[in-house]
């Protein structure tokens, strides 16, 4: 009966965004997937399972710029600031049972008890290739920060961004701020009952020739990470 509950509160969580276009938050696509996927083995909510070894000493955090129409005029920018949060399962749970019906684009302030692991802030208008679109940061220390008995298996790793892009070929600028949301842990590669430590965070966005801009969390987006 818990176990039900509680899976239905992370539905009812992702619902909150479902109403909105995935170019519009960076939270619907990824949480209604993470939800989703929760029905069987490894996924199955069950409160406050102690799973050190499904937490990486270090993390690497990888926010790139996919795709810009623009990307080679020398007036587009990109700006970008973001967060990379711990929050402890029953915070997270906390912040489920208190968040209110209908849309919603929560903030980091709703999560108490979460700590920040890396925070960084960058403009640049050198766009041209890939690297020069793509915020890399190694060896972000995560397990060592975080408590013994925090380190549950549905905890989660928030993300929040702030970004603002100028596209001179689209003669267009964008604006955006949200955040993403993510267990510690991956699908193990060779068992989908099983997992193992996350070890990258991805932060991806994409604007499109025709005047959109859309965000994943999800690697190997538009050719970016694995």
């Amino acid at each position: 009966m818990i176990t039900a509950v509680l899976t239905i509160g992370l539905l009812q969580w992702s619902v909150l965004f479902s109403s909105l276009p995935s170019s519009m938050t960076g939270v619907t696509a990824w949480d209604v997937q993470s939800a989703q996927r929760g029905h069987g083995g490894f996924k199955v909510r069950e409160p406050n399972v102690y799973a050190p070894y499904v937490y990486a000493d270090d993390l690497e955090f990888i926010a790139t710029l996919v795709d810009l129409p623009g990307a080679t005029h020398k007036q587009s920018y990109w700006e970008l600031s973001y967060q990379l949060f711990f929050v402890p399962e029953d915070k997270y749970y906390e912040a489920l049972k208190r968040a209110p019906r209908g849309p919603s684009n929560p903030t980091p302030e709703e999560f108490p008890g979460r700590v920040l692991l890396a925070q960084g802030h960058k403009r640049t208008r050198r766009l041209g290739s890939l690297k020069e679109r793509t915020i890399h940061l190694t060896r972000v220390s995560f397990k060592p920060r975080i408590p013994d008995t925090q380190q549950t298996k549905f905890a989660h790793l928030l993300t929040h961004y702030s970004v603002k892009i100028y596209d001179a070929e689209l003669k267009t600028t964008f604006y955006r701020s949200g955040i993403f949301l993510t267990e510690p842990y991956e699908d193990h590669p060779q068992d989908p009952n099983q997992a193992i430590a996350r070890k990258t965070i991805y932060l991806n966005f994409r604007v499109t020739p025709g005047g959109f801009l859309n965000l994943s969390q999800l690697p190997g987006y538009g050719g970016v990470g694995k």
